[in-house]
């Protein structure tokens, strides 16, 4: 009698379960991000950590909740993240730079290339899994930042990514953050010495001083619209968004892109596939469409839809951690921290080298890296530790350029690799 009357509430208890579950992905992101504001170290380890680090406990407590159905809602939050944090980016802004605030970020993408395919050799000559995809990784990660690592794992594994984006993200929090705390501090002498302090100007130059000031203007503006940030906290600063009538609905028309971006690719997966087991399509869709759209100025200037999109990235982590196995991600996270902490150390090395060999100054080189490594919300705290705000905007300009080709830059360097 009682193992019939378990077998009849069982499926209740799940159903229930599975509903408080996402529940919780959907609302605890926001608790955190409280929690990061009132308590000085929880906001120096960060969101992302502390979701994922609160996803792993609850995966480890017996709850029979359905974990297929919290990891398949997080890569549909995810993939609808995407378009929404490259829509409001204005890549126009390129060409508003001094030519050696380009050469320095092209030197940024082709060391993190390089490294990319020298360590996929090497993974695969240790035996890790999956070399193709971690290099990939590497070089939509210090390209643009971590949304595109994201959607370069979903891209080339799909629902097998899990294991790997939670290792590779939690490696990137030990390795990324150590690296900059040490930017904050003692690096700004070392590029100096090295490199010396430059007098390029950071927008474009040749033309008449009414012309550079123009460009210059442009470009201040330019950053101010597209950044939406003031630190490295201000991603998630939602007292940005208006609160008034007009402007929530023109947010809530923006994630109705969004989510039709991720329709376009659901297609286009169905079309090719005959199914939607996969992700690559939706991910070069929703990447794609995400930059296409950022050209329409009425689109790129609704407020909200970055700090919306870095959201759903909270809940992505939450969900993903609390649906994978313990006991795979232990086993990948050392040779996965290994590699990326070794990866970094050589794109910043080579990117150090190159910038040396064509002579761009210890300003440009600083902040165009870390628009590579770390993506725009990290540009102003590291201009200002080096005591130049006027590096601000060149900075996230680069950084927008970076998540804009960093999915597609990632994605053909791991295919290309996962044929070899």
């Amino acid at each position: 009698m009682i193992t019939l009357l378990a077998a009849q509430v069982a499926p209740w208890v799940n159903t229930l379960c599975t509903v408080l579950a996402l529940l919780f992905m959907a609302a605890m992101p926001a608790f955190i991000l409280w929690l990061t504001k009132k308590v000085k170290f929880l906001g120096f380890i960060g969101a992302i950590a502390l979701c994922y680090l609160l996803g792993i406990i609850v995966s480890v407590i017996p709850i029979p909740y359905d974990r297929g159905l919290t990891e398949t809602v997080s890569s549909v939050f995810v993939a609808i993240a995407i378009p929404l944090i490259l829509f409001g980016f204005d890549i126009t802004g390129v060409r508003y730079l001094a030519k050696k605030t380009i050469i320095s970020f092209a030197l940024v993408i082709a060391s993190a290339v390089c490294v990319s395919i020298v360590s996929f050799f090497i993974a695969r000559a240790a035996g890790l899994e999956n070399p193709n995809v971690l290099s990939g990784m590497t070089a939509g990660l210090y390209t643009g930042g971590t949304p595109n690592m994201i959607a370069i794992a979903k891209a080339l594994l799909g629902e097998q990514s899990g294991t790997v984006i939670a290792s590779a993200q939690i490696s990137d929090f030990f390795v990324g953050g150590v690296y900059f705390l040490l930017i904050l501090t003692v690096i700004k002498p070392v590029y100096k010495k090295i490199l010396g302090v430059g007098t390029a100007n950071a927008v474009v130059s040749g033309g008449t001083v009414n012309e550079t000031q123009n460009a210059d203007t442009r470009l201040q503006t330019i950053a101010v619209e597209t950044s939406k940030t003031g630190d490295a906290a201000e991603e998630y600063n939602y007292r940005l968004i208006p609160r008034d009538r007009k402007s929530i609905g023109k947010l809530i028309g923006v994630i109705a892109l969004a989510i039709g971006c991720l329709g376009v690719g659901v297609g286009l997966e169905f079309l090719i596939n005959g199914n939607i087991d996969g992700s690559l399509y939706i991910i070069l869709a929703v990447s794609i469409l995400g930059v296409a759209f950022s050209f329409v100025k009425p689109i790129r200037r609704i407020k909200g839809s970055y700090q919306i999109g870095q959201y759903l990235i909270l809940i992505f982590s939450l969900g993903l951690s609390m649906s994978i196995d313990i006991s795979e991600l232990v086993k990948e996270i050392l040779p996965t921290l290994c590699f990326f902490a070794c990866s970094q150390i050589a794109v910043i090395l080579l990117h150090l080298l190159l910038c040396k060999l064509c002579k761009i100054d210890a300003g440009t080189a600083l902040i165009t890296s870390t628009a590579g490594i770390y993506g725009p919300p990290f540009i102003a705290p590291v201009a200002n530790a080096y005591g130049d705000r006027n590096l601000i905007a060149p900075g996230i300009i680069c950084g927008t350029l970076g998540l804009a080709i960093g999915t597609l830059l990632g994605w053909a360097v791991g295919a290309f690799l996962g044929v070899l």
